[in-house]
C-alpha cells in the first residue's frame, strides 16, 4: 500500500508540473503578418532579405525574420508602406489591405518557463513556422530584374520618371520616380523638399515635342503626304508673335520625316495650319490623352489637359499646340501608352499593373482587350520616321548597337521660372524589341536641359542592360 501511494503521488506531482509548464508558455509574434507582394514571376518583391532578432523574453535565443522591406526597396511608389500596427497607408499595401492582412505570415516564439519565471532548461524558447506565408499575396506586371535595371539608371535624373510598358498588353513590367525613398525610414522623406514620396509618373506635365508624332498621325489621316515640305528659316511669324526653332539658323527644307528627326517647330506650325485643329484633337481623345488611367485604388495617373476648340482658334495658340506648348498637359504614363500603340500597329493598350492575386500557386488574372484607334499604315510609317530621328536626328544618342530603336526626344517649357532660368521637363520616349517582346520606354526629367542630353542615355543604359539580360 505505501509503495501504490508513493506512486500515484509521483504521478499527480509530475501532470501538476506539466500542466504549469504548459500555463506559464509565454508567446512572442514576429514578421509582418501580411501576404507577399510579388512580380510577374512569381518573384517576392518584397520580404526578400532577412534580420537577426533576439527575443525579448529569451534574450539568449536569436533567430531570423523577414524584414518587410529591402534597403535598397524596388518600386517602392508602387509597392507603398506600411504603418506601426502594419496597416498598409499608401499603393498595393494600402489598397489590399484587408487581403494582405487576412494572410497571417508571422513567426511565433514560444518561450517556457516554471512557476517563478525562470526559462526552463531543456525546453526554452521554439520557434513555430506554422503561420508563416509561403505563397499567397498579390501578382504585380513588374518584372523584378527590369525593375532594378530601371532604378540603377534612373538615379541620374535626379528628378523625374521612368516607365517601361509592354507595347501590345500595357503591362507596367518597369516603374520608378526619383528620388526614391527608403520605406524603412518615412520620416526623412516627408521632411525632404525634393519631395520623394510623390510618384512622377502619375502627375501632368507639359509634353513638348513628343507631341509631334501625334501631329504627324493627324497630318497622315488627314491626307498629307509625308514630302509634304517646309523650309524653316530658323523662326515663324505667327499673328505678329515669333516663335522660334531650337536651331536658330533654320533647318533649311524638310519633309515630314526630316522634320519629326530633327524636331522643327516651324514645320509643324505649318503643317497644324494645314491639318486644323479639330482633327488633331480628334486624335488626341481617341488616345484618351485627356482621361485618367487606373492602375489600383488610389495609384491613378491624372487625367490629362486638353485645350478647347475656342482656346485654339488663334493662330499663336494653335502655334503653340502644334509643338506640344501651351496647355496642353499629360502624365508619363500616358505617353508611354501612346508610343506603345504606335509600336504595336494602332491598338491602345490599357495600362496594367496588378495581375491578380495568388493562393497556394491557384492564379486569377484577367486582362481588358486593347481598342483598335489608329491606322496601321500610318504606325508603320511614324515607326519609320521614328527610326530615322534616332539613326540621324535629336535621338542618336539613344542608338543602341545591334539593336532597332525608334524614338523622339523633347524639351518642354513650363513657364515657371528659378531666377531668370526657366524650368524645363525633358523626355525621351524609345521602342525598340527584342524578339518577340516589344517595349516602350518612357524616361522624364525635371529641370531639365534637353531630351538628347539627359534622358536619351538613361534609355540607351536601360535598353543595352535589357538585351543583355534577355542574351543570359
Amino acid at each position: 500500500m505505501f509503495s501504490l501511494g508513493g506512486r500515484i503521488f509521483y504521478i499527480a506531482y509530475n501532470q501538476t508540473d506539466s500542466a504549469a509548464v504548459t500555463a506559464n508558455s509565454r508567446v512572442e509574434y514576429y514578421g509582418s503578418g501580411r501576404g507577399l507582394i510579388y512580380d510577374k514571376n512569381l518573384l517576392k518583391l518584397v520580404e526578400t532579405q532577412k534580420q537577426t532578432r533576439h527575443s525579448v523574453i529569451n534574450p539568449a535565443f536569436s533567430f531570423e525574420v523577414p524584414q518587410r522591406y529591402a534597403n535598397n526597396q524596388l518600386c517602392p511608389h508602387l509597392i507603398g508602406y506600411t504603418d506601426a500596427e502594419n496597416n498598409g497607408v499608401s499603393g498595393i499595401e494600402k489598397d489590399y489591405n484587408a487581403y494582405l492582412k487576412a494572410i497571417p505570415n508571422r513567426l511565433i516564439l514560444k518561450t517556457y518557463q516554471d512557476a517563478r519565471g525562470k526559462i526552463l532548461a531543456g525546453k526554452g524558447t521554439e520557434p513555430d513556422t506554422s503561420e508563416c506565408c509561403t505563397n499567397s499575396g498579390i501578382v504585380l506586371t513588374i518584372d523584378s530584374k527590369i525593375q532594378s535595371i530601371v532604378q540603377t539608371a534612373g538615379k541620374k535624373l535626379g528628378s523625374g520618371s521612368v516607365v517601361v510598358m509592354d507595347s501590345v498588353s500595357g503591362d507596367i513590367l518597369a516603374l520608378a520616380s526619383f528620388p526614391a525613398y527608403n520605406p524603412n525610414h518615412i520620416a526623412p522623406a516627408i521632411k525632404n523638399p525634393d519631395k520623394p514620396l510623390i510618384n512622377r509618373a502619375l502627375y501632368d506635365y507639359n509634353i513638348g515635342s513628343v507631341f509631334k508624332a501625334v501631329v504627324c498621325l493627324a497630318a497622315l489621316e488627314s491626307g498629307i503626304k509625308p514630302s509634304f515640305s517646309y523650309n524653316c528659316t530658323g523662326k515663324y511669324n505667327c499673328g505678329g508673335k515669333v516663335f522660334h526653332c531650337h536651331k536658330e539658323t533654320g533647318h533649311g527644307a524638310v519633309n515630314m520625316k526630316e522634320a519629326l528627326a530633327f524636331s522643327c517647330n516651324t514645320y509643324f506650325i505649318t503643317l497644324a495650319r494645314h491639318i486644323g485643329y479639330e482633327k488633331i484633337l480628334e486624335i488626341c481623345r481617341r488616345l484618351e490623352i485627356d482621361k485618367p488611367i487606373s492602375l489600383s485604388e488610389s495609384i491613378i495617373a491624372q487625367a490629362g489637359n486638353l485645350p478647347h476648340g475656342d482656346d485654339l482658334s488663334s493662330p499663336a495658340a494653335l502655334a503653340n499646340f502644334s509643338f506640344g506648348q501651351g496647355q496642353l498637359l499629360a502624365t508619363p504614363i500616358c505617353l508611354c501608352r501612346i508610343y506603345a500603340a504606335i509600336h504595336n500597329g494602332g491598338y491602345l493598350p490599357s495600362p496594367r499593373l496588378v495581375l491578380g492575386k495568388v493562393m497556394n500557386a491557384q492564379k486569377q488574372y484577367s486582362k481588358e482587350q486593347a481598342k483598335k484607334v489608329l491606322r496601321k499604315e500610318d504606325t508603320s510609317m511614324l515607326m519609320e520616321f521614328l527610326s530615322f530621328g534616332v539613326r540621324c536626328g535629336t535621338g542618336q544618342s539613344a542608338a543602341v548597337e545591334n539593336c532597332a530603336v525608334a524614338g523622339k526626344t523633347a524639351t518642354a517649357q513650363t513657364g515657371k521660372f528659378i531666377g531668370s532660368k526657366e524650368k524645363l521637363i525633358s523626355y525621351f520616349i524609345g521602342l525598340f524589341s527584342i524578339k518577340s517582346d516589344k517595349y516602350t520606354v518612357l524616361v522624364m526629367r525635371e529641370n531639365g536641359i534637353s531630351g538628347s542630353v539627359d534622358c536619351a542615355p538613361v534609355f540607351k543604359e536601360i535598353c543595352q542592360k535589357l538585351l543583355e539580360e534577355k542574351e543570359e
